[in-house]
């Protein structure tokens, strides 16, 4: 099934390039992009794409965080973002914390 493809698509693209195109993944998959996009929530969550890939590129954020060194800017390119502001944002969106508090919490534990 498409959907155990997509899956893996996605995943290599979080951990390589963070080039996502739909129309490339859909004509990749054999699927129609209006169909994907259509469908896709149905076995994601319940996301959109769009927010699928950021849940994805947060949570590798998160790891990050908790197991390295890198520099909070480092992390938000390492995770596909354009800026620090940006990932600072999404971050928030998604933890309910800023990049720098969510790091300080968990270097306490």
């Amino acid at each position: 099934m498409w959907v155990k493809e997509l899956k893996n698509i996605i995943q290599d693209q979080i951990d390589a390039q963070f080039t996502f195109d739909l129309k490339k993944i859909s004509s990749d998959l054999e699927l129609n992009p209006s169909y994907l996009s259509r469908e896709f929530s149905k076995y994601f969550e319940d996301l959109n794409f769009g927010e699928y890939v950021r849940k994805l590129r947060i949570e590798k954020a998160i790891n990050l965080i908790q197991n390295t060194t890198y520099t909070l800017t480092e992390i938000a390119y390492m995770t596909g973002f354009s800026d620090q502001s940006h990932f600072t944002r999404i971050f928030k969106l998604q933890t309910g914390k800023n990049p720098s508090s969510y790091r300080k919490n968990t270097l306490k534990k």
